[in-house]
């Protein structure tokens, strides 16, 4: 009887690790499902981080240059004010024109930052400096 207790062990243990092997099998499988759709997801957000840099570093020359072409409008104007050439009010619609040109500007510039932000972390950065800390590396590089 001792002999066929120890042979009748392995067989029915034979069962458990054959599963038991299985299982380890499909959890590395599904391991490597999720790393692969976590690249994947990593490559779509730089991916898109930098299609949104380039589209806002177009819209921020444009509206540069929009910007650029009030302010002149503004100082021709107000040359044409000076020498008595025009009114007031030319001044003041030429500026009413490069304000809100200026803060469309200022909205583009954050938004660029706020993708370089998001590239950055898309990347895998972070950081993790409290406000003192801040202070300690502003103090070493002098900025």
């Amino acid at each position: 009887m001792g002999r066929g207790a120890s042979l009748a062990g392995p067989l029915f243990q034979g069962g458990r690790i054959l599963e038991n092997y299985r299982a380890h099998v499909a959890l590395w499988e599904q391991a490597r499902l999720q790393y692969e759709q976590a690249v994947l997801t990593a490559l779509r957000e730089v991916s898109d981080a930098l299609t949104v840099l380039g589209k806002l570093s177009q819209a921020e020359a444009a509206q540069a240059r929009a910007v650029k072409g009030l302010e002149d409008a503004v100082k021709h104007a107000n040359d044409r004010y000076l020498y008595g050439l025009s009114s007031y009010y030319e001044v003041l619609e030429s500026e009413q024109q490069l304000f809100p040109a200026q803060h469309v500007l200022a909205q583009i510039r954050r938004d660029r930052l706020l993708a370089y932000v998001r590239l950055y972390k898309a990347l895998g950065g972070g950081w993790t400096l409290n406000d003192a800390q801040w202070s300690d590396q502003e103090k070493k590089t002098g900025s």
